[in-house]
C-alpha cells in the first residue's frame, strides 16, 4: 500500500485545537476539527474581529486556523479575494470526511468553517449533544457544523453537510480509510478513540482511566494494541493527581450535608451527564429537591428524543429553573424575544406537560432555600443567584475544572466577588476528564505503540523525559506542524 502522511495542523504544545489530517492517493480524512482556545483568546480582541465578512481572514492571517488549501468553505472564499492571496503558497490537504471524537468545542468547534463537500463522521448521541450545544450557543459561522448558509446568496440559502453515523466498534461509513470507532471514559459521554487500520495508527481523542468508564479506555487499549503509531493526548503528563469520579459525588454530598438547613448550589458542565446524574441523586438523599437550569434540561430532552444509549436521568419530580428574562408578564412572558426558542421550547414542553420536569421561579426557592439542591452549568450563573438571595453561608459547590489562562483566571476573579457579595461559602471539587501521568504511562505500555506522538498537551517533553527514564519504551515523535510525518 502506498505510504500515508500525517500533518498535525494543530493541537501541537496546547491542550486542545486538535486538528489531523491523514491522507494519501487523493483520500484522506480529518480527526477532529476543535478550536485552539488559548490561540484564540490571545488574538480575537473584539466585535470587530468577530465580523463575518472578516473573521476566515483574521482566523488564518493570526493562525487560529491553520493555512492550508482545500479545507475552507466555498463561499467565504469566493467573497474575498484576500483569502486565496494568504494561501497562495500554502500545501493543499485533500480530504472527504472529517471525524469527531468527542462533543467538546475544542475538538468539533472549528468545523463550521470546512468545505461543504467535506462530510463529518459522529456517533448519533454525539451529534445530538453538538445539536443541544449549538442551539444554546450565541454563535454564527462556528455554528454551521451540520447546516450552513450559503454568504453567496441573498435568499440565504442553506446546505445540509453530509453526516455518517457510525457505531462503536464498527467500520465508519463511506470513510476513505477503514476507521474502527471504539468508546473511550472521557468527562462527555459518546467519546471515542479511534483506529485507522491502513496506517496502523490509533488516535486516543481524550480519555481517562478515573471515571465511572474506566473499562471503555481499558478495552480500547486492548483493541489498539501492538499499532506502529499511537497519537495520544497528554493534557495532564505533567500531573499525578487523581481523583476518581466517584469521589466527586461523595464529597459534594458531603459539603450539602454540613448545611442541609440552607440552599445547596453546585456549577457544573453541561454536558457532564455521569454527573448530572450523580447530583440528582444526592440531592434526593439528602431530601433536597433537585432544581436544573434549562440548558442541561434542554439537552437532556434532546438526548431522550435521540432515543441515545447514554443512561440519561429521569426529570420526573425534578426542578426546571424559570429564568426571568422578558419585560411584561411579571418577568416570565414567553412570547418574549429575549427567550431564545430553545429555551422557549423547554418551558412551554413544562407548561403544557408533553415533557417531565415542574418549572421553578427564583422567588420560589428564595422562598423556600433548604428544600432545594440547585445544579448551574457556568459560573455566569451565579448572577441567578442574586435574584434567589441565598442565606448568608449557603454552600456554593464548583464542579468543573480551575482555569488554566489568563482569560479564565479574570473570570474566575469576577466569580470570587460575586461569591464574596452573596456572602457564600465557596467549596471546590472536581474530576478532571483527563488521564493523569500514572493512566498515561499505563496506556502507553498496554498498548504497546511502535511509536507515540503527543497531542493536545503542553508539555510534550515530558514524554521524551519518561522514556529516557526506562517509564515508556517506544520512540518518541515530537510533531511539528509544517513537518508532515510519512507513515
Amino acid at each position: 500500500m502506498p505510504a500515508l502522511q500525517l500533518d498535525i495542523l494543530d493541537g501541537i504544545n496546547s491542550i486542545g485545537g486538535n486538528k489531523i489530517a491523514l491522507t494519501g492517493k487523493g483520500e484522506g480524512i480529518l480527526l477532529d476539527f476543535g478550536v485552539n482556545i488559548k490561540k484564540k483568546r490571545e488574538y480575537v480582541l473584539g466585535y470587530r474581529a468577530l465580523t463575518i465578512a472578516n473573521k476566515l481572514y483574521y482566523y488564518l492571517y493570526s493562525e487560529i486556523l491553520p493555512r492550508a488549501r482545500g479545507l475552507y468553505r466555498e463561499d467565504l472564499m469566493e467573497l474575498d479575494d484576500r483569502l486565496n492571496t494568504l494561501l497562495g503558497d500554502v500545501k493543499e490537504i485533500d480530504v472527504q470526511m472529517c471525524v469527531f471524537s468527542h462533543a467538546h468545542v475544542d475538538h468539533y468547534g472549528a468545523a463550521g468553517f470546512l468545505s461543504k463537500e467535506i462530510a463529518i463522521a459522529v456517533s448519533n448521541s454525539m451529534k445530538t449533544l453538538m445539536e443541544a450545544m449549538l442551539e444554546s450557543s450565541s454563535l454564527d459561522i462556528e455554528g454551521e457544523i451540520f447546516s450552513m448558509r450559503d454568504r453567496r446568496s441573498k435568499k440565504g440559502e442553506r446546505y445540509e453537510r453530509k453526516v455518517s453515523i457510525f457505531e462503536e466498534c464498527a467500520e465508519i461509513p463511506e470513510a476513505p480509510f477503514r476507521i474502527i470507532p471504539y468508546p473511550v471514559d472521557h468527562s462527555i459521554p459518546a467519546s471515542f478513540g479511534f483506529l485507522v487500520e491502513e496506517a496502523s495508527l490509533a488516535y486516543t481523542g481524550d480519555l481517562r482511566k478515573h471515571g465511572l468508564l474506566n473499562e471503555l479506555t481499558e478495552r480500547f487499549a486492548e483493541k489498539v494494541r501492538d499499532v506502529d503509531y499511537l497519537l495520544i493526548e497528554g493534557t495532564r503528563i505533567d500531573s499525578s493527581i487523581r481523583v476518581p469520579e466517584h469521589e466527586v459525588s461523595r464529597e459534594i454530598r458531603n459539603y450539602a450535608k454540613e448545611k442541609v438547613d440552607k440552599l445547596t448550589c453546585v456549577i457544573m458542565s453541561p454536558t457532564d451527564v455521569d454527573r448530572l446524574r450523580d447530583l440528582i441523586k444526592v440531592a434526593w438523599e439528602l431530601g433536597k429537591k433537585p432544581v436544573i437550569c434549562p440548558r442541561i434540561a434542554y439537552l437532556i430532552d434532546k438526548l431522550s428524543d435521540s432515543k441515545t444509549k447514554i443512561a440519561i436521568p429521569s426529570l420526573k419530580d425534578v426542578g426546571i429553573y424559570f429564568e426571568r428574562r422578558s419585560l411584561t408578564g411579571g418577568g416570565y412572558d414567553l412570547k418574549s424575544v429575549n427567550y431564545r426558542s430553545w429555551l422557549k421550547k423547554t418551558y412551554l414542553d413544562r407548561v403544557d406537560g408533553k415533557r417531565a420536569g415542574e418549572l421553578v421561579k427564583p422567588d420560589e426557592i428564595a422562598e423556600r432555600q433548604d428544600r432545594y439542591f440547585f445544579i448551574m452549568s457556568g459560573l455566569d450563573y451565579i448572577l441567578e443567584l442574586v435574584q434567589i438571595r441565598p442565606k448568608p453561608g449557603s454552600r456554593i459547590i464548583v464542579s468543573t475544572s480551575e482555569p488554566h489562562d489568563e482569560e479564565q483566571e479574570i473570570e474566575w476573579s469576577k466569580f470570587e466577588r460575586w461569591v464574596h457579595l452573596l456572602r457564600l461559602d465557596l467549596r471546590n471539587v472536581h474530576s478532571s476528564g483527563h488521564a493523569d501521568r500514572e493512566s498515561l504511562i499505563e496506556i502507553i505500555n498496554e498498548i504497546n505503540p511502535g511509536k507515540i506522538i503527543p497531542i493536545h498537551t503542553e508539555n510534550p517533553y515530558e514524554f521524551q523525559r519518561l522514556l529516557k527514564l526506562g517509564e515508556i519504551k517506544c520512540p518518541v515523535i515530537l510533531p511539528k506542524p509544517d513537518e508532515p510525518l510519512i507513515l
